[in-house]
């Protein structure tokens, strides 16, 4: 069925995979779209996937590529909110051609694309690995899924493993915390300031009382 990256959903209902036609989403074992890995004009493309991920607390799938400057979010939500893309005078009002958000691609632009993937528990940030360039550090992209633009790039060394990021709560803010694959320090981000803060270290022991 899949020719490459495939995922399925917690309650096993929805898969979708990578195969020679692009995108393709099944509905209890039937195929019920295919969504041509490309831009959405046409002209890039067609790319092969990077990796696919459920994301159970926005019901619905992140898709990146291997050469497509994009990552898509599929909603598989029939309540999702229709996408507008390209120019639009008002979004409140409804002008522009909308597609459907149920099943459609919500595609947020990149300036390069992204392979390894991190989500926090909220699943609105995604914090992405580029390709590494000869000579440099490692280079991470945090992306706001719901304002659908990256909102930070942070050039950090070692090899974060982005497969065991855990999200944290320190001080009312909500961190993403990285580990190094090699035991080296932690990335930590603050997401919503879209900061880089000190990594959290173990309790301190409360003190005695006088």
């Amino acid at each position: 069925m899949a020719a490459g990256p495939a995922a399925q959903s917690a309650d096993g209902r929805w898969l979708v995979a990578a195969d020679e036609q692009g995108i393709a989403v099944y509905d209890r074992g039937v195929r019920v779209k295919t969504i041509a890995a490309t831009s959405r004009d046409g002209r890039t493309g067609p790319s092969a996937v990077a990796s696919i991920h459920p994301v159970a607390a926005r019901r619905s799938f992140v898709i990146a590529f291997e050469t497509l400057n994009e990552l898509w979010e599929l909603s598989i939500d029939p309540q999702a909110a229709p996408i507008f893309d390209g120019l639009v005078h008002d979004y409140r009002l409804g002008e522009g051609i909308a597609e459907s958000g149920y099943l459609g691609a919500r595609r947020t632009r990149l300036d390069v694309p992204l392979r390894e993937l991190a989500f926090d528990d909220s699943g609105a940030f995604v914090l992405g690995r580029s390709a590494p360039e000869p000579g440099s550090n490692t280079v991470l992209h945090l992306v706001n899924l719901d304002i659908r633009r990256t909102i930070g790039r942070f050039a950090v060394g070692g090899d974060p493993d982005l497969a065991a990021a855990q999200t944290l709560k320190r001080d009312g803010r909500t961190l993403l915390s990285v580990p190094d694959r090699h035991g080296g320090p932690s990335t930590v981000l603050d997401l919503r300031r879209a900061q880089r803060v000190e990594p959290v270290g173990p309790a301190k022991a409360a003190r005695p009382p006088p």
